[in-house]
């Protein structure tokens, strides 16, 4: 059998050939999307369809347009609120198909071409143990965040109480809680994938166990998984970030402009889709060689020649 010799990064680009992953995450991201602003429309359509604010704000009118949308929201605020509470459902239920679809991109990655039926089949397997991971992982951050932020903001008003307002010091520290903040999410995401990621050598771990071959299969390799993290964080913000604020900018005066308009921002979407598929593939390629010795170091292996192993060892 012949042996993929290269690195997680390139392994991650090339899973972007599974195009249906980064269609499917799209498609579901602009439904969600949809109908989480769907409460706006009528608001849309009274206020802004055939009016000189509305052409304002589809040509972009940099003195104009900023007051126009203003007016709007003022106008317009129980439809705003509604759009508010439609989105957070939306969002809602975007993290719970999230959590599903993991499964399944986990599943098939890395093992050749494959049909919905062979996604979806692990999706539905391994839903519960990765909202147990979630779980696990929303819990861990919050705890951990909570002590460095309100810990930092704590020492930084003891140490610097009689420091004057504009001290270099109070931007140093500040910028010393945030990149904090960042390695902490950091470490923890990579912690939460690798914990969902057990499932694909591991097929009956637990939650817990999961997090703990987690660890086990990054030690020793803690600058180059987060290196690969922030690679792809960047990638997918950059592309994600860069062609919102294009289309933001793109004035859509006639049904061609519209039409461009809405293809960028649905590009948007698929950068961000995109960047997570490649994620994954660089995750899988970096667990591959690792795999085996980290689910052996999560259980304590106590069996004869005559026994069989423990089913997590098995499996590999």
């Amino acid at each position: 059998m012949m042996i993929d010799e290269r690195g997680p990064f390139a392994r991650g680009l090339d899973a972007l050939s599974h195009w249906k992953l980064v269609f499917l995450l799209t498609l579901v991201s602009a439904i969600l999307g949809i109908s989480g602003a769907s409460p706006i429309y009528p608001a849309l359509e009274e206020h802004v369809a055939d009016t000189l604010a509305g052409d304002h704000m589809i040509r972009n009118a940099p003195t104009l347009a900023p007051a126009d949308v203003l007016d709007f929201v003022k106008e317009t605020a129980p439809a705003i609120a509604g759009a508010r509470a439609a989105s957070r459902w939306a969002g809602l239920l975007g993290i719970a198909i999230q959590i599903f679809l993991a499964g399944g991109i986990i599943g098939v990655l890395g093992r050749g071409p494959f049909g919905f039926g062979q996604l979806f089949e692990p999706a539905r397997r391994n839903f519960w143990h990765n909202a147990k991971c979630c779980l696990i992982f929303l819990c861990a951050l919050f705890i951990a965040l909570s002590v460095w932020v309100g810990g930092g903001f704590y020492a930084r008003r003891k140490m610097f109480a009689t420091s004057p307002p504009d001290a270099a010091s109070h931007r140093v520290s500040w910028w010393v809680l945030v990149v904090g903040a960042f390695l902490i999410y950091a470490v923890l995401s990579i912690l939460y994938d690798f914990a969902r990621a057990a499932r694909r050598f591991s097929p009956t771990i637990g939650a817990w166990r999961s997090f703990r071959f987690a660890r086990a299969a990054v030690a020793g390799a803690w600058g180059r998984a987060i290196r690969i993290w922030i690679a792809w964080f960047v990638l997918g913000g950059i592309g994600w970030i860069g062609l919102l604020f294009a289309a933001w900018l793109m004035p859509a005066v006639s049904l061609p402009a519209v039409l461009v308009n809405f293809a960028v921002m649905l590009a948007a979407l698929a950068a961000r889709s995109a960047a997570r598929v490649g994620e994954w593939g660089s995750w899988i390629a970096f667990l591959e060689p690792r795999a085996r010795r980290a689910a052996a170091s999560t259980v304590r292996i106590r069996y004869t020649v005559a026994q069989a192993p423990p089913p997590g060892i098995q499996a590999l």
